[in-house]
């Protein structure tokens, strides 16, 4: 297998690792874990496990430039803290499979931040598939209903809250990132996400939990799977030179995968006008994705033709 092949495979991995978030954190809330708990905990032991590999593999990855603590903070509070926060709530107020499909929307608020702060062109790809991925996601949260009887304002607005911190970690670290590894902001970025956390989250309280064998089993396997393990698969594959305008399509996988996890184990409603809006959903990255692809190769095919 080729190291592009293995980049593939890689960041086809993070998306699985990504998607059991909804399950581990449905599992510790259903024991009377508060949500603010589960996203403290996934923070605090994240962060944990991220030092640690770095401490066996690259030493050099825990140290950070000024700059980079500053954006660690913001990126802990709004990206982290504030995102863990509104997703886990979102979770237990929406369900699994409806709140991973709010999530899915940040491409939606990441165009119009792009937009606005960095002056990036909406291009009629990036129109169609922001159009294609807002219909999925009407399909996907009401089933094809126009009502939104039994389906909670708080917990959608929630959700859509959840969507918009997630879409700023990208803006934010854009220029951090010049500085430091994404595995370096992002460890510094758990760890003042976690402190941040600790007024509202009772750190104290949650070890009163630790003796049930199987919540502590959840309560780790959050730290590590969807959080630690996810990002150093998926660094890990941006690494072996796979092309970025390919790396959201393999990781598309987490929606589809979070969707099913809440549909087949966590016995949430189901319908098949819900699957297209997923469907739709996923569609609209390859769209924008693809189109991306298309305008590079014709920009070097160009650059190729004045050059000769």
């Amino acid at each position: 297998m080729n190291e592009i092949k293995k980049g593939y495979v890689s960041i086809f991995i993070a998306g699985l690792a990504w998607s059991t978030i909804g399950l581990f954190g449905n599992t510790i809330m259903s024991a009377g874990v508060a949500p603010e708990q589960v996203a403290f905990i996934r923070l605090f032991l994240g962060c944990l496990v991220l030092v640690i590999y770095c401490g066996i593999k690259n030493r050099e990855l825990l140290s950070i430039s000024k700059k980079g603590i500053m954006y660690s903070i913001i990126i802990g509070i709004l990206c982290q803290a504030a995102f863990n926060l509104f997703y886990f709530n979102a979770i237990n107020k929406l369900g699994v499979s409806m709140a991973a499909v709010l999530l899915y929307t940040s491409p939606l608020f990441l165009a119009i931040f792009s937009r606005l702060i960095y002056k990036e062109e909406l291009t009629k790809n990036k129109i169609v598939s922001l159009v294609v991925c807002f219909i999925g996601a009407l399909l996907a949260v009401t089933g094809g209903k126009l009502e939104l009887t039994g389906i909670s304002i708080l917990g959608l607005t929630i959700g859509v809250l959840s969507a918009i911190t997630y879409a700023l970690m990208p803006i934010i670290s854009k220029t951090a990132l010049k500085e430091n590894s994404s595995i370096t902001i992002l460890i510094y970025g758990f760890l003042f996400g976690a402190i941040v956390m600790i007024p509202s989250a009772k750190p104290l309280e949650i070890l009163a939990y630790v003796g049930d064998m199987k919540l502590l089993g959840a309560m780790i396997m959050l730290g590590v799977l969807p959080s630690a393990l996810a990002y150093i698969f998926y660094t890990g594959g941006i690494s072996k030179g796979v092309e970025l305008s390919v790396v959201g399509i393999v990781a598309s996988v987490e929606l589809v995968v979070s969707v099913i996890i809440g549909w087949t184990i966590i016995g949430e409603d189901f319908s098949i006008i819900k699957l297209l809006g997923v469907l739709l959903m996923v569609a609209s990255t390859v769209i924008v994705l693809r189109g991306n692809n298309d305008e590079h190769n014709y920009i070097e095919r160009n650059s190729k033709v004045e050059i000769v």
